[in-house]
This record gives C-alpha cells, structure tokens and sequence, in this order.
C-alpha cells in the first residue's frame, strides 16, 4: 500500500518499539522503516522549543471532544516522550543529536504528580517518559524523573477492596477506552523500567 502521509507520532512510537524488539529477537524488519519513523519524529518536532507534536509540529497530544477533554494537554509531554525513546532505539545518541536534550528538558519540567482532581494525570506520558529518562541518565534528567515517577506510582497504587494492586483508570485520558487493565499495565510497566531494557546509548 502506498504512503498516504496520515501519521501521528503516538502510533510511530509503539511501532518502532515493537520492530525494534522484532530485530533484537533476530526476525528480519526492513531498515527503511526505522528510517521513516525517524523521519517523522524529526517532521513533527519544533526544533527551537524540542517539542513533538502528535500529528504536525509541535501538536497537542490528541484529546477527543467531551470524551477525554477534560485533561489539559499541557500538564504533560506525551508525544515529545515518545519522540525521545524512539530516537534511543532509532539508534541515536545524545551526544550526538541535541534535540534529545531538548526533548528531555521539556519531561523534566513535567514530571509525574498525583493530582487526579486537575486532570493532571497522563499515566501513558509516565509511561513513555519513564523509559526515555531511564536512557537519558544522569542526575538532570533520570535521578529526579525517578524520584517523582516513584511517588505518583506507588503512592496511587490502590490498596484496598476488589482493586487491590490496581490504579485506578478514571484519571487518565484514556482511562475511558482501557479501563482498569490499561491503568494497570501501564504503572506495572514504569515500575519495570530499572531492568526491562538495558541504556542502549552512552
């Protein structure tokens, strides 16, 4: 099927992570289509500010009307999160490509807080961003991401009734369409984060 040139940046992201697990596993993927995805993380992201937008540069991460707009997009990243691990399994290196610092300096001044009542909450900018500061490193970026990413996950954690051991998916965007499963998963998977994927640059 040909281009169509429909993309956004939330779907680029879970497929380079899924093709980059595909050729870590040795199956055969086509180098052009980490070449593509590259492409457009660069075609999406604002190179002054280091923004990544959702669907054209610099966007908002996408909200849909009376369902899911209640949730301010500026109290998170999501996109530029995902722009920033792309670019780790894309093969690039902060030394050598400064837009990942820019990606990361805008994470860094949203990090994770628990404050359900303003909408505040984006459990999958926490995910994506968890893993790219993990592979950011360091004192500026990971250390103080992690200090917060601990305190809003564990802290929000239900510990009582039927819901034991979940959180819950009311105060998150997409709560909505993954419930309780979705809410879950994604908080399980940034508690994993200290050893489900080595640092793959520096």
């Amino acid at each position: 099927m040909p281009p169509s040139g429909d993309n956004d940046t939330s779907v680029t992201g879970w497929c380079v992570l899924a093709l980059g697990s595909a050729r870590d596993a040795g199956l055969l993927v086509d180098e052009q289509a980490f070449q593509g995805a590259l492409a457009w993380f660069d075609e999406a992201t604002d190179p002054v500010t280091g923004r990544c937008g959702y669907d054209s540069v610099g966007s908002a991460s996408s909200r849909i009307t009376r369902v899911n707009d209640r949730f301010p997009t500026d109290r998170g990243e999501a996109m530029t999160a995902v722009a920033l691990l792309g670019r780790f399994f894309l093969g690039q290196d902060p030394d050598d490509a400064p837009v990942m610092a820019r990606h990361a300096e805008l994470l860094r001044a949203r990090p994770p807080v628990w404050e359900p009542e303003s909408g505040g909450v984006d459990l999958y900018y926490w995910y994506y961003a968890s893993y790219a500061m993990y592979q950011m490193g360091g004192s500026r970026y990971w250390e103080p991401w992690n200090r917060a990413m601990k305190a809003a996950v564990v802290d929000s954690q239900r510990k009582d009734g039927d819901e034991r051991g979940s959180w819950d998916p009311q105060v998150d965007p997409w709560g909505f369409s993954g419930g309780r499963v979705y809410s879950t998963a994604l908080m399980a998977l940034c508690l994993e984060v200290y050893f489900r994927y080595s640092r793959l640059a520096r």
